[in-house]
């Protein structure tokens, strides 16, 4: 970077693991650029916050963490990205506390944009709307977009696993959720580009790669989408997905895949039974429920009822040891009935889940929910939301204490106070003492392990929802 000086960039990341991917490779190209990555509570000459608009709250926490950067320097250029630039109608909203405005399929060019933003200023020229393309060029209508956007991450410093960005957009408009206005529809990435992207990873030093997406049981949609009547015909065989998955295992050095959040219609018998045959695959089912109610997850225009979840859950179940299947749950959807929520309750508890995301629900201006009659009270949502996490305590202990007595390997993410903790293949904490050897060359030791696969036999189950282990 030609530059008088080095430029100082802060960059904040809001809401889901896609927005943490696409911050990671904005960091990465303004590293290459010459810029210096500092903390966002610093002092910095560029800000650059990738919004979230999940929830109405979501887009206040985006306002307020863009105030936050100008108050830290009234003379910072900051960039607004995200699904709150792209969804605000209002961009004048937005004009009053950013200088660069990017949509959710520009992301790429944010480096450049900032450069010749900087490049201005330094000559003292006047920098209008128009000069930088501001909303013009960075906010198309992403609904119109059919390509999604292509770039990949090199590194992942300070990190042991890697995620791996497959697809973005869905097709699904659930009644409470924004995102396919925020995110446009389905668009897969080219699985050569995935593989080449996984490879250099690899050559890195990473042994796990997360797939994610907004939609990945989606990935490979736009082969189905011409024999379709309508976009709610959604073909979820997962053909596209275990194939890549497959391809994925076949990197040398990649020893373990774990897949993001998925969607339960994808779960059969035969995408299951190709899943176990990949040595590298990690048995760890994310399958958002949302509820355990029919009334309530057909007011949410989810496409599937409650028993045929659960018959997914037993299928994972007839083919793997112990899948680890954890779920999303939304508390106080409009209208939902203290018989409701019982039965959602009840749902849940059958369903045996290792791990429960419980969500108060939080309304979205713009989506079907928001105009819902029988709004819940915080108060009602609060309270199921306590009932809901206590079962979910009562599931977990009982799920993790499955592996007392065993062995597991752990990907070793950081060394505390003499204890390594990772993550097992089923997405289980796991603490392990280092032994006495090994805390005399503690410093050594802590940087061998650091990344690398170890085993470990399990003594006893933490109150934290941890596990402790032994080498």
């Amino acid at each position: 970077m030609e530059n008088k000086r080095s430029y100082k960039a802060a960059l904040l990341s809001l809401g889901c693991k896609v927005n943490s991917y696409e911050t990671e490779k904005i960091r990465e190209d303004l590293v290459l650029k010459g810029f210096e990555i500092v903390d966002f509570s610093e002092a910095a000459d560029v800000y650059i916050i990738n919004t979230c608009s999940v929830t109405n709250i979501a887009d206040r926490k985006s306002r307020q963490m863009l105030h936050r950067a100008r108050s830290l320097n009234p003379d910072a250029v900051i960039v607004a990205t995200g699904c709150y630039v792209q969804t605000e109608k209002d961009k004048s909203k937005l004009d009053e506390i950013a200088d660069i405005l990017i949509g959710n399929n520009h992301k790429g060019n944010i480096a450049d944009e900032v450069l010749v933003y900087i490049e201005k200023l330094e000559k003292g020229n006047c920098v209008s709307q128009d000069e930088i393309n501001r909303n013009a060029f960075a906010i198309d209508d992403i609904a119109q977009e059919k390509a999604i956007e292509s770039f990949s991450i090199n590194d992942y410093p300070e990190r042991s696993r890697a995620f791996v960005r497959i697809e973005d957009g869905c097709n699904q408009f659930c009644s409470y959720c924004i995102i396919p206005y925020a995110r446009g529809r389905v668009r897969s990435r080219k699985e050569e580009d995935i593989l080449e992207e996984v490879k250099a990873l690899a050559e890195k030093g990473f042994k796990e790669v997360v797939l994610t997406g907004i939609h990945i049981s989606s990935y490979g949609f736009e082969n189905y989408e011409k024999h379709m009547k309508n976009m709610s015909d959604v073909h979820f065989d997962g053909t596209p997905l275990l194939e890549l998955v497959s391809k994925i295992s076949k990197t040398e050095g990649i020893e373990r895949i774990r897949l993001g959040s998925l969607e339960p219609r994808i779960i059969t018998r035969e995408f299951a039974l190709g899943l176990s045959k990949i040595p590298e695959f990690c048995p760890h089912f994310h399958l958002s429920l949302q509820s355990g109610c029919n009334t309530v997850l057909k007011r949410m225009n989810r496409h599937y009822s409650a028993e045929e979840f659960l018959e997914k859950c037993d299928i994972l179940r007839e083919v793997f040891d112990r899948p680890a299947i954890t779920t999303d749950v939304i508390v106080g959807f409009p209208g939902e009935t203290e018989e409701e929520f019982a039965e959602s309750m009840d749902m849940c508890r059958k369903a045996s889940f290792a791990k429960m995301h419980i969500f108060k629900y939080s309304r979205r201006k713009g989506t079907v929910a928001d105009k819902m009659p029988g709004q819940l009270t915080e108060k009602t949502k609060h309270e199921r939301s306590l009932k809901l996490q206590a079962l979910d305590d009562e599931m977990r202990d009982r799920y993790i204490s499955s592996f007392i007595g065993q062995e597991v390997k752990i990907l070793v993410e950081e060394e505390i106070d003499g204890y390594l903790q990772g993550l097992t293949e089923r997405y289980v904490q796991v603490r392990c003492k280092m032994t006495r050897h090994d805390e005399e060359k503690k410093e050594k030791t802590a940087e061998g392990y650091v990344s690398s696969l170890v085993k470990i036999r399990i003594i006893k189950a933490l109150p934290d929802g941890i596990l402790l282990g032994e080498l």
